[in-house]
């Protein structure tokens, strides 16, 4: 990194929003940067994609990677006029407000020159887009140029950005900015609608894949000792992220707590990719590819619909339930006749009380 680039990235350090993304993979060619180990993806429109973001980078800039960001250097600007991608984050509340916070935030080491003006607009795939133009005065007397632009496909807000010390680069690379946010496209929605039904049934918003599903998977596995094959029937279970995170199982603790649960148990933790139809899952270096279908209650990966957990927060419970299982090992090694089988009880009161029981037996004749 050039020393002449540093107050540039200081103030993009200091004053633009930074949470933790993970960047998303395919199974195209990737590129990486030495001041990163953040990765980007090319998908089949020949779009790049850092987390959420799809876009085409703009031609003779240089690339920098820094604090979850992506900052492109203008061509023969003295390194004072960067296009920025910041972190995208989750959100509960509406767009202007979080806009505002951010604004907010990025004016409290500086003085605005002028006023704030925040315009509304629509992007192409149909989600809410703010933009603000402001100058802003350092206290050592910098000045500084910025366009900001805001997202909020789905439940997230993606911030992307114009930031330039030199008010004559400013205006000149405003078009080429433009041209930017042109190519720019949002993972987690496609043609302004979401990719399948929402995952929670406290909000209207989430898009993409995002929440908790559970699909039943079955297949036959031999067994040596019956020299035959057994059917083996279980749950799997995915929590998904929109920031293109997935954890492979079912959480240990909060079920819809993504961020814990890959902190708790990193090594179950992994990324997803999804361009149309096609679902890339990586884990632990291994790769997946599916074709997802979606359904009207959640979704198809091949032949095996997934569906989404919902919450049931405060409903009660009464009643007896239970889970068997058999495993026969009758024609097995020294003419063996018999097999294990166990049987799980939960008993629920209205209270809020539960007992539990557990069974597992083994019969057996012969050698």
């Amino acid at each position: 990194m050039k020393t002449k680039l540093l107050p540039i990235l200081l103030i993009l350090i200091l004053n633009i929003l930074s949470v933790t993304a993970c960047a998303q993979k395919a199974n195209a060619s990737h590129r990486t940067n030495d001041h990163s180990n953040t990765t980007t993806a090319i998908n089949s429109n020949n779009k790049e994609q850092k987390a959420n973001v799809l876009f085409i980078a703009p031609s003779g800039w240089q690339r920098v990677e820094a604090n979850g960001k992506i900052i492109f250097v203008a061509p023969n600007s003295n390194e004072g006029t960067v296009i920025v991608i910041a972190p995208g984050e989750q959100i509960t509340n509406d767009l202007e407000t979080w806009f505002n916070s951010f604004l907010d935030n990025n004016e409290s080491n500086s003085k605005l020159v002028g006023s704030r003006q925040i315009n509304k607009a629509n992007s192409d795939q149909g989600c809410e887009v703010l933009y603000s133009e402001q100058t802003l005065k350092a206290n050592d007397g910098t000045v500084s140029y910025r366009f900001y632009v805001a997202a909020h496909p789905g439940d997230r807000a993606e911030l992307l950005a114009l930031i330039s010390t030199n008010q004559k680069q400013y205006q000149q690379y405003k078009e080429t900015f433009k041209e930017f946010l042109d190519s720019v496209d949002f993972a987690n929605i496609k043609n302004g609608t979401n990719v399948n039904s929402k995952s929670d049934n406290k909000s209207n918003n989430s898009s993409g894949l995002n929440g908790l599903y559970v699909g039943t998977i079955s297949r036959q596995q031999f067994n040596p000792n019956t020299s035959s094959y057994n059917y083996i029937v279980k749950q799997q279970y995915y929590l998904f992220g929109s920031n293109g995170k997935v954890y492979f199982g079912l959480p240990k603790g909060d079920i819809r707590d993504l961020e814990s649960a890959c902190q708790q148990d990193p090594s179950s933790c992994g990324e997803y990719y999804l361009s149309g139809s096609q679902l890339q899952l990586n884990h632990q270096g291994q790769q997946q590819s599916f074709n997802l279908q979606p359904t009207n209650s959640g979704f198809k990966l091949g032949s095996t619909a997934f569906y989404p957990v919902h919450s049931f927060d405060g409903l009660k419970l009464n009643g007896t339930y239970s889970f068997r299982s058999f495993t026969n090992l009758s024609g097995g090694a020294g003419g063996v006749v018999g097999g294990v089988s166990g049987e799980k009880t939960i008993s629920f009161s209205s209270d809020g009380r539960f007992v539990a029981n557990n069974f597992v037996g083994f019969t057996g004749s012969g050698g």
